[in-house]
């Protein structure tokens, strides 16, 4: 009896600290329990003390490392440099050693830097992994995913956005500068052939658009549609158009001054019509 009584207690007891927490955790939604760790995640430019896993590295840099090492200090000093620190920066980083003798700092730089779009620099070989991604119609996960099983660090998220964002204007505007090229083309042959009309040069061009129907057992018709103008004397891509009848950021709420909105209020088999207004 007397043990039945105590259980009963302790389940009692039990009960209203359970729902003691619950009451606390609806006055303070923000406030987590303290057994829950905080995620960490790999971000730019992190120092790290102890060195694991693997690391993608410029045969370039790594030779002028290398010169540097036998050249610059091998020559003047017996000791050791060994390389037992790092600062992240996505899949690149930058390792760095004292040696064993005289103390002086050693640094490696695992990728070269190239100058982006905006005019300030990137590492290179985060610029090629997000490059990549984007090639073959992948993302940030899968690149994590991938590097992770190699020991592999690699961007936070944020970041990979920010580069891929970067390529997209590089790829836009070597777009446009082909586009220009293939028309002066096109203009130097009809020039050639004689081909005017009333006076201009005149060009044979192929135009060709569509949008999506593919549907399963029911009518479709996609809410976006592309149309291109190529040269027929050239087989070169003189124009690209791409028009929307939708726009997420604009169906949720977002302000068109806080997006680039790419909504135009036509039907997709009218884009052939807007682009050879």
């Amino acid at each position: 009896m007397a043990r039945s009584m105590a259980n009963t207690k302790n389940s009692r007891n039990k009960f209203k600290n359970t729902h003691k927490h619950a009451y606390q955790m609806k006055r303070n939604p923000k406030k987590k329990p303290r057994n829950l760790k905080k995620q960490s995640s790999i971000t730019t430019n992190q120092e790290v003390k102890s060195l694991e896993g693997s690391r993608v590295i410029s045969l370039k840099t790594l030779r002028q490392y290398s010169q540097d090492i036998s050249m610059r200090h091998s020559s003047s000093c017996d000791g050791s440099v060994i390389l037992d620190q790092e600062k992240r920066a996505g899949i690149a980083s930058v390792l760095k050693g004292d040696c064993t003798s005289c103390g002086k700092t050693v640094t490696l730089q695992t990728s070269e830097k190239v100058k982006g779009p905006k005019g300030y620099y990137r590492w290179e070989t985060n610029l090629a992994a997000v490059w990549g991604q984007m090639a073959t119609g992948a993302g940030h996960s899968q690149l994590e995913e991938a590097m992770s099983v190699m020991g592999v660090p690699v961007m936070s998220k944020a970041s990979f956005i920010t580069t891929e964002r970067d390529i997209g204007m590089c790829w836009r505007q070597a777009l446009l500068a082909s586009m220009d090229e293939a028309g002066q083309e096109e203009l130097r042959i009809a020039v050639e052939k004689r081909n005017y009309h009333e006076g201009v040069p005149a060009i044979t061009v192929i135009v060709d658009g569509g949008w999506s129907k593919r549907s399963h057992k029911h009518s479709y018709n996609a809410k976006s549609g592309v149309a291109i103008i190529i040269g027929k004397e050239t087989g070169k891509l003189l124009h690209l158009g791409v028009r929307n009848k939708y726009c997420h950021a604009c169906a949720t709420g977002v302000s068109q001054s806080n997006h680039k909105c790419f909504l135009i209020g036509l039907h997709p088999h009218q884009i052939w019509k807007l682009i050879l207004s």
